[in-house]
């Protein structure tokens, strides 16, 4: 099933833009193909003993997550640990927002 999602950020131009998100594995963990901005994402996100993780295999990430549904502060992990651009980060964490609909 391909989820469309709308993003937005300040400092990003255009401001607004559409992002697609496909589950392909529910469960501990959950894979997912995000898109947005030309980019595209494959997430391995799950639960651990200490909280939440996700992995991005092609980009060289990984890193600890608050509640999927938490977009500031993984927003600013992403920035703060990656390499992540701003518009690619929002892309990621708004499509984790609408991902623990699914799996929570």
């Amino acid at each position: 099933m391909m989820i469309t999602f709308e993003c937005h950020a300040k400092g990003c131009s255009p401001g607004r833009w559409i992002g697609t998100l496909e589950i392909i594995k529910n469960g501990n963990p959950c894979e997912a193909e995000v898109s947005g901005r030309g980019s595209r994402f494959h997430l391995i996100t799950g639960k651990h003993t200490y909280g939440n993780y996700l992995c991005i295999p092609s980009w060289n990430i990984g890193t600890e997550l608050a509640d999927l549904s938490d977009c500031f502060w993984n927003e600013e992990r992403l920035r703060h640990y990656t390499r992540l651009k701003k518009a690619d980060s929002c892309t990621v964490v708004t499509a984790l927002k609408i991902l623990a609909d699914y799996i929570n």
